[in-house]
């Protein structure tokens, strides 16, 4: 009977006596609803069981030691987390295990970390939502001090004066615009009785390009043959060939040339003062062989 009432406790708490585990210890702040027969879980897959809890009186900190399968190593460096296995509020030992190459052997303590409750979130949300109703009214306080009957009899008023400036707006716009109209309808106007002569000019501008195109070429090259007999009279005169090259270069010739000029200006000067030196009139004939 004590046999089978052993069997029957460890049935009930979850625990295999055909098999030896490894018992491992986790310190946590809070229990947060674990208790004995609570699942050990890797990855939501149950791997072993919460054998006990306790308080420790000294430490002031709550206790659990939890057996979990050999075929599961477990490494240094993982974490026992208390977490919520579903809304309901059932709570399990959830391991998250690490990466190190050493394990923890029977009896030692895994690192422990919690992940908080759904109370807890719940309370978290509905302190957010309080601060989030505090602000909303804080702008509701902010909207209502605007929205005073001061401050809409004020901006009745602002709208208006900026309805009444946007009427004068346009006003002006459509005046000045119904101007523009006016003088661009004169100005097509105009135009179009100007085209005729517009027309007649540019016939105009283009005959006299065409002619100059034409006989733009031959003045060219009657320029060109006419610089070309300038550069080569030039250098005639620059090599004292011809009249004016010897008249320029020549010397002697120059000087034969004044004295033969101041010798006729003289023999002019004498004609005119005595005439009958040069000239002899005879009215009845007289002797020829005078």
């Amino acid at each position: 009977m004590l046999l089978l009432l052993y069997l029957g406790i460890n049935f009930i708490k979850s625990q295999d006596i055909f098999s030896r585990d490894n018992t491992y210890y986790a310190v946590y702040d809070n229990a947060d609803g674990i208790e004995a027969s609570s699942p050990v879980t890797i990855s939501g897959f149950r791997v072993g069981t919460v054998d006990r809890v306790w308080y420790d009186v000294a430490t002031r900190k709550v206790v659990a030691e939890f057996s979990v399968k050999r075929q599961y190593p477990v490494p240094m460096d993982s974490r026992a987390k208390i977490a919520s296995a579903s809304l309901l509020g059932a709570t399990v030992v959830d391991l998250q295990l690490g990466t190190e190459g050493r394990f923890l052997a029977d009896g030692d303590t895994v690192r422990s970390l919690v992940e908080p409750g759904l109370m807890e979130t719940v309370g978290q949300l509905k302190g957010k939502a309080d601060t989030l109703l505090v602000q909303v009214s804080r702008a509701l306080e902010g909207v209502n001090a605007v929205l005073s009957e001061e401050n809409v009899a004020n901006l009745s008023k602002l709208l208006a004066h900026a309805n009444s400036i946007g009427g004068n707006l346009d006003r002006m716009v459509a005046g000045d615009l119904n101007r523009t109209l006016a003088d661009l309808r004169s100005l097509s106007a105009e135009l179009n009785t100007a085209g005729p002569k517009i027309t007649q000019i540019v016939d105009r501008v283009g005959n006299i390009a065409d002619t100059m195109s034409v006989s733009l070429p031959t003045l060219m090259t009657n320029i060109g043959d006419a610089a070309e007999k300038l550069n080569v009279a030039m250098s005639a005169i620059n090599r004292a060939e011809g009249s004016a090259g010897k008249l320029i270069y020549d010397r002697e010739l120059y000087e034969n040339l004044a004295e033969a000029s101041e010798a006729l200006a003289l023999l002019l000067q004498d004609l005119k003062a005595n005439p009958g030196r040069y000239i002899h009139i005879s009215v009845f004939g007289g002797n020829r062989n005078k």
